[in-house]
């Protein structure tokens, strides 16, 4: 698997093959179907680049950025382009670093979209098309450094929400220690613990969904 720029520094080739190993692994004592899934981001961004611009713009006025210009450049025009052109240049390159989206994005506004994704992802994903109805989302969004674990209906009426806690927790602490690969694979393992007693392994279970780590940029 070509693992993409932005999830390098979390994630090795061998640990894609150790999470789809752990899937296996959990599958072999329950009758649950579980899919790993890596998403760089759910929450929108486009207001990232404009905020900081507009920071930008107030700083440099703040710090008398045009006086100190014009007394060692002078007031040629084209100094005003450069000018311009620096404060576009240095809003691009900050509204790239996860770090600085989470920060200029409001905290609820990021539940509820790394929430909503997961939702979008259940269904398009297939999940939701399992014989039982025991399908599971692992999702972790890398920006907003959130996970989600979205279980069917079956699954549902017997394992409460609050159960995916510890889940979600293992998987929020291996994003900020950049190691998603570990977090993920103990993630899907305790999956699997959780899972057993309420939906052991049956005699005619077949692998409904593929083992694959799945991961994706933005919504397809």
């Amino acid at each position: 698997m070509n693992i993409p720029h932005w999830l390098k520094a979390y994630l090795s080739a061998e640990q894609v093959q150790q999470i789809e190993g752990a899937v296996q692994k959990a599958e072999s004592s329950t009758s649950g179907e579980i899919v790993p899934m890596i998403v760089r981001r759910s929450s929108t961004v486009g207001h990232v680049p404009v905020i900081l611009l507009s920071l930008s713009i107030a700083l440099f006025f703040a710090l008398d950025g045009r006086g100190w210009r014009a007394e060692m450049l002078g007031e040629h025009w084209a100094w005003y382009l450069v000018e311009i052109a620096l404060l576009l240049a240095t809003a691009g390159l900050l509204s790239r670093f996860h770090w600085v989206q989470r920060l200029l994005t409001p905290r609820a506004d990021q539940i509820v979209q790394v929430n909503m994704r997961a939702e979008i992802e259940f269904y398009e994903s297939g999940i939701k098309k399992t014989r039982d109805s025991t399908g599971v989302l692992i999702l972790v969004s890398l920006m907003e450094q959130r996970a989600v674990v979205l279980a069917d209906k079956a699954i549902n009426d017997k394992v409460p929400q609050d159960t995916w806690r510890e889940v979600c927790d293992l998987l929020i602490q291996g994003m900020k220690k950049k190691d998603v690969g570990l977090a993920l694979g103990a993630a899907i393992l305790k999956c699997g613990e959780i899972l057993t007693p309420a939906f052991p392994i049956q005699p005619d279970d077949t692998n409904e969904l593929n083992n694959e780590l799945i991961i994706k940029e933005g919504l397809a």
